[in-house]
């Protein structure tokens, strides 16, 4: 095989077009949508958060290798109703905006949450810009991200979802604070370099095999409500409805499933880990 060929067949998936964004805006609960503005970028966001859950189960459950192939990628979300954690998300939703017609690219990010020492490079966000203006959209990271597309040059506080942004750039980086009670929490913090899908197989391939990947240690599925959020850490179900979050803990394997099936929409066929 020639190394062109043997390039082509490693790497072209990780750039194909989507197979049908019609099936996939139908897997987030939109049958149509407006034109490429604004207003349709904050719809897929929210649309797709509430709909296809951040999961690891791949990872952590199953133990099985996770492709970043758009191909592959489309079945396990659209066909078998899964949902993914962010490289497999951002890279689905980039590919779901790029056939609606957005202008977007993908960045590397790290996870600054409540820590002093830079993180190794461990999610994936999308950059798009619409009309000329760039807005920072983020499908796939699990926790307190913007519901909706906030604008990446704009220095003062946003609203988004129940929770308000801020971004603060240096020369080397911008970082993506949450206001907590008024004080700056920082949350991620990127390049606003573009990458390319083939930079993000390593990146893939030590948090979803390394033993030191938190992906590997803790089960985690997250999913946006229109009141909150519900949200499965190890074996601990907890629903947040308006500020108040109910836990319960799941005591069996059938206790799991059945709260990943009711709660998640996610039918699982192999082994859970108690």
């Amino acid at each position: 095989m020639d190394r062109q060929r043997m390039f082509a067949e490693l790497y072209d998936p990780l750039y194909a077009p989507l197979p049908d964004s019609g099936k996939y805006l139908e897997r987030i609960g939109l049958k149509t949508i407006g034109k490429t503005d604004k207003q349709t970028l904050d719809s897929l966001v929210i649309a797709h958060q509430r709909n296809v859950p951040f999961e690891n189960l791949d990872v952590y459950d199953a133990g099985t290798e996770l492709s970043l192939s758009i191909p592959e990628l489309y079945d396990k979300i659209v066909t078998h109703h899964r949902g993914g954690y962010c490289f497999e998300l951002n890279a689905a939703f980039m590919a779901l905006l790029k056939s609606l017609g957005y202008d977007c690219y993908a960045v590397a990010v790290r996870v600054v949450s409540n820590l002093e020492r830079f993180m190794p490079l461990s999610h994936r966000a999308t950059i798009v810009t619409v009309d000329g203006v760039r807005y920072f959209c983020d499908v796939g990271f699990g926790g307190p991200s913007p519901q909706g597309a906030i604008l990446l040059d704009e220095s003062g506080a946003q609203q988004s979802g129940p929770n308000t942004f801020v971004f603060d750039k240096t020369a080397d980086a911008t970082v993506i604070n949450r206001l907590v009670e008024g004080e700056p929490e920082r949350l991620l913090m990127f390049s606003e370099m573009p990458y390319d899908p083939v930079d993000f197989l390593a990146l893939n391939e030590y948090q979803s095999k390394s033993k030191n990947s938190n992906f590997r240690k803790s089960r985690t599925l997250n999913l946006v409500t229109e009141t909150g959020s519900i949200t499965l850490s190890g074996n601990v179900l907890t629903i947040n409805s308006g500020g108040t979050p109910v836990e319960k803990i799941l005591s069996t394997e059938d206790e799991l499933r059945a709260a990943i099936k009711d709660y998640f929409g996610i039918a699982v066929d192999f082994p859970l880990k108690m």
